[in-house]
């Protein structure tokens, strides 16, 4: 009784692994698909030497958002020393961005499972070109609208920020505290079992302010000259700043990265604004007749660039709407309406003006996502880059809502008002309008645009928009 006990127990031992090994006994050639782009077909080869007699071949692919099987080859049957051999083919179709697998199982004629086998699939972007085209056309006409606002400069105003930057100091605080912080609680809320989309969200709060600040502070009437200054200076804290957080949170998200700092590309976002701004200065200084043209170029080219961004930049980064969940559309709206209400918060504690307040809080809440983009496709292996930076995409692509319904509430209120304003008479005899008056006059002495309007209406060359208003008026 114990001998056949011990001959039972040691033909399990010789019997179980010897099943285990029939049932992962499929290989690949090749043994993966990594880095495929999208709407492109592969044809994978498998083989198996299972000595049992295979009749039928099921291959499914986990993900078929991602890719399919579009067609797989009957078994062919072959000989090796004393074991039969068996191979085929499966034709995959990838579709899109993402991670998949292949499951390839082989029944015997009892429709038993005799063999089976897995093989790892990575998709990138099938126009990954596309993305670096509109960042570089964005980056021009971004290039063209600093050297605009550059020549429309207050340079008196400037050197009253530079002697008291409250403003600029108020804006790297929203920018780096308030920001990363909402940014990190709000990747919490929205996607605690997504460690990648977290990122990609503290990454996106954690970002300077971008050159389309600028361009939404003047069509909203706020400080021109303060948001360029603040915009620079909240580049050249990039170089401190962002290491800091990314190096300090981004392990706490993701256990496993090691990440990338893009110090190249944030040295070139500051010399793509200080080269372009710093032309149109010149401009300004050594042939000042010539801007009264570019203060009728701003409006015009903010909205083009604007138009820009929502046409091919929403094409260029069309994938994100296909990946979209609701946690994804909230998070691109939430961060930068936060950013919004806590600059304007914070620039209200500080008593600052309206137009002051408007540039801070626009500043806050529009960011260079482009640093976060980087940051995730060169530290993360694709598609990994690629999927966390759906959500700096979206927040890209979303940023512009708030700021769009607060410009077009400002445009129908500005219209409600003119319409019932009355005329008001002053007198000529006013001590401060004769000031101004002798003032502009002493400009076009010397030869210099007066700038009586601007000086009476605005306190500075900061909003050319409004002095297009009246003269339409």
């Amino acid at each position: 009784m114990f001998q056949a006990l011990v001959l039972t127990a040691a033909t399990l031992t010789l019997v179980v692994p010897a099943m285990g090994q029939l049932i992962h006994n499929v290989t690949f050639d090749p043994e993966n698909l990594l880095r495929v782009p999208a709407e492109t077909t592969h044809t994978v080869t498998w083989f198996s030497d299972t000595g049992a007699q295979v009749v039928r071949v099921e291959a499914s692919m986990e993900d078929e958002f991602v890719g399919i099987v579009t067609a797989a080859s009957e078994p062919i049957k072959g000989k090796l020393e004393d074991n039969f051999t068996h191979s085929g083919h499966v034709n995959i179709s990838a579709l899109f961005i993402g991670y998949n697998t292949l499951n390839v199982t082989l029944f015997d004629e009892f429709n038993n499972s005799v063999a089976s086998g897995t093989m790892d699939m990575t998709v990138l972007l099938a126009y990954q070109q596309l993305n670096d085209i509109f960042t570089w056309i964005m980056a021009l006409l971004v290039a063209i609208l600093y050297l605009i606002m550059g020549a429309t400069l207050d340079l008196q105003i400037v050197k009253g920020i530079i002697k008291k930057p409250i403003g600029p100091a108020v804006g790297v605080f929203c920018q780096y505290v308030l920001m990363p912080a909402i940014s990190f609680l709000l990747g919490l809320a929205l996607f605690p079992d997504d460690p990648l989309l977290r990122l990609g969200l503290f990454l996106n709060g954690s970002c300077p302010g971008g050159g389309a600040s600028n361009m939404w502070t003047h069509l909203l009437g706020g400080s021109l000259d303060l948001s360029i200054m603040m915009t620079f200076i909240s580049t050249i804290t990039a170089f401190a700043a962002v290491p800091f957080w990314v190096l300090v949170i981004g392990p706490v998200i993701l256990a496993d990265g090691q990440f990338t700092i893009p110090f190249f590309d944030i040295f070139i976002t500051v010399i793509s604004l200080i080269i372009p701004c710093g032309i149109g200065i010149l401009i300004q200084i050594y042939f000042p007749k010539t801007v009264k043209y570019f203060e009728k170029l701003l409006t015009p080219m903010s909205a083009f660039n604007l138009l820009f961004i929502f046409t091919f930049g929403i094409y260029a980064y069309l994938y994100v709407f296909e990946i979209f969940t609701w946690r994804m559309l909230v998070s691109g709206i939430a961060l930068p309406s936060l950013g919004y209400l806590s600059g304007m918060a914070i620039a209200f504690l500080f008593r600052m003006s309206t137009r002051e307040i408007i540039a801070i809080s626009v500043e806050t809440g529009v960011q260079n996502y482009t640093i976060a983009l980087i940051i995730l496709q060169v530290t993360l292996e694709s598609p990994a880059g690629e999927i966390s930076a759906a959500v700096p995409a979206a927040a890209t692509l979303f940023t512009p809502v708030p700021l769009l319904t607060m410009l077009v509430i400002k445009k129908v209120y500005d219209r409600y008002k003119r319409g019932s304003s009355v005329d008001i008479t002053v007198d000529p005899k006013d001590s401060k309008l004769r000031e101004v008056t002798s003032a502009a006059r002493g400009q076009e002495e010397n030869g210099l645009p007066a700038k009586t309007d601007k000086l009476s209406s605005n306190g500075g060359l900061d909003n050319p928009a409004m002095d297009l208003q009246d003269e339409a008026a």
